[in-house]
């Protein structure tokens, strides 16, 4: 594109990531903020993306003056048929956050956001790589735009043979959002279990919760020291459990900032009113700890989750959606 050249950054160049992050993502930082990984950049904040193992980033200059940049890594993944290279346009924050890529208002609609992801495209060719992958909202329409001009495709499962013939390679996720200043919706609560925070006894009971309800964090047959692991990471500041005559049956909790997640209830334990019961108390908890916004991640195929946050009257019009571009 004419005027435009695109370089690589390098270590030095720090601040000058940080004053276009800044200014480009204001919108996203003033309306989303830390909940969605939006924020103010420091400069130690772009040390680590440059420090990063495969991490890349690139500065687009137009006439000279630095006006644009793209943070993507290269990963690799395990495919049914072979080890697939992905170049990954990294999120703001996993799961909840778009890539990243910003360009200075003045300076928009002259193709340099065009210009840096075929750049980081084209660089990525260089080590094979077979993919390459672009998270946006379902309303970020300027996103969209360009990545269908780039030849990215979106489906809201992305099916590839060399990864899976069963599993999706990507998909594309809901974000589940609930003000906290409302009151919680009249639900009916099942009174026979009990609610209470988790204890280190509690752990042996979290492997078989995990390994049904959420596989794809430890896989099927989580081992103890995992667990202990997730218990010890401390991600959740508030872990609630479900107990069912003396038996932990489920499992729920939210991070400082409000993000919720969610193991889940033993598949016995499911339609009796448990999961919706832990829920409300922890949003509960949530409120009464001073946490302004709760905020959850799921998949379109997990209906439960979907139809538990409606029951819930969370604001479910977000989605995060994922483009690949095949190379």
């Amino acid at each position: 594109m004419s005027g435009i050249k695109i370089k690589q950054a390098e270590k030095g160049q720090e601040s000058i990531v940080c004053e276009i992050h800044n200014e480009s993502f204001s919108y996203w930082i003033r309306n989303l903020g830390l909940l969605y990984g939006y924020k103010n950049l420091e400069q130690k904040d772009v040390e680590k993306w440059l420090l990063g193992k495969n991490s890349f980033v690139f500065l687009a200059y137009y006439e000279k003056l630095p006006v644009g940049y793209v943070h993507c890594q290269l990963e690799e993944i395990t495919g049914e048929e072979k080890l697939l290279r992905n170049l990954v346009f990294c999120e703001t924050k996993e799961s909840l956050g778009q890539s990243k890529i910003g360009v200075l208002s003045k300076y928009r609609r002259k193709n340099i956001a065009f210009s840096l992801v075929r750049n980081a495209l084209g660089f990525s060719r260089q080590f094979d790589t077979d993919s390459a992958l672009f998270l946006a909202y379902n309303k970020n329409q300027p996103v969209i735009r360009l990545l269908t001009k780039l030849g990215f495709d979106h489906k809201p499962m992305y099916f590839l043979d060399s990864f899976s013939k069963e599993k999706p390679f990507v998909q594309d996720s809901v974000l589940a959002e609930f003000d906290l200043s409302s009151e919680l919706p009249n639900i009916q609560l099942n009174q026979e279990v009990k609610i209470r925070k988790i204890l280190v006894e509690d752990l042996s009971s979290m492997q078989r919760i995990f390994g049904e309800s959420r596989p794809d964090v430890f896989g099927t047959k989580p081992t103890l020291n995992q667990i202990k692991e997730w218990f010890d990471s401390e991600w959740g500041e508030v872990t609630l459990v479900a107990v069912i005559d003396g038996q932990v049956v489920g499992c729920m909790e939210f991070t400082s900032l409000g993000v919720i997640g969610i193991p889940g209830v033993l598949h016995e334990f499911r339609k009796q009113g448990i999961g919706s019961t832990l829920f409300f108390h922890l949003l509960q908890e949530m409120k009464n700890s001073g946490k302004k916004k709760a905020l959850a991640d799921t998949g379109f195929e997990l209906q439960d989750a979907i139809n538990m946050y409606k029951r819930f009257d969370f604001d479910l019009s977000r989605e995060l959606w994922a483009w690949v571009n095949i190379l």
